[in-house]
């Protein structure tokens, strides 16, 4: 994968998790209250709905997670760490693995320039 196209692809998805997880939840109990007859919400029903924003979430990570495993070339032990991460937070987890992916295509280029150079001498 090419920089701009790791970033672009990042970028999308980090803003969509964020659009989901941030505005979901409260526009969620908004219309929860307007649909309600009651607006009376009691503690069960406050608890019912934040675990299933708390599921919706934890899935949505899990996705994401998915997606950096197919996108991880190599697979080494600091690309599982981005994976784990990712389950837990996934804003953290996609801009480490951009970083660390952008790094790695950097790291290529020069190593391949360095290389042509010296084969030159």
């Amino acid at each position: 994968m090419n920089i701009k196209k790791i970033l672009t692809k990042y970028s999308i998805l980090l803003f969509i998790y964020l659009t989901l997880t941030r505005f979901i939840e409260p526009y969620g109990l908004k219309l929860y209250y307007s649909l309600h007859s009651q607006p009376d919400i009691t503690l069960e029903t406050v608890s019912a709905i934040r675990s299933i924003f708390v599921t919706i979430t934890y899935l949505l990570n899990l996705i994401l997670a998915i997606l950096i495993i197919t996108d991880s070339k190599q697979k080494n032990v600091l690309d599982w760490l981005i994976v784990i991460i990712t389950i837990f937070s996934a804003e953290t987890g996609i801009v480490l693995f951009a970083v660390w992916q952008i790094y790695k295509e950097l790291n290529k280029k020069f190593e391949s320039q360095y290389s042509s150079q010296n084969s030159g001498i």
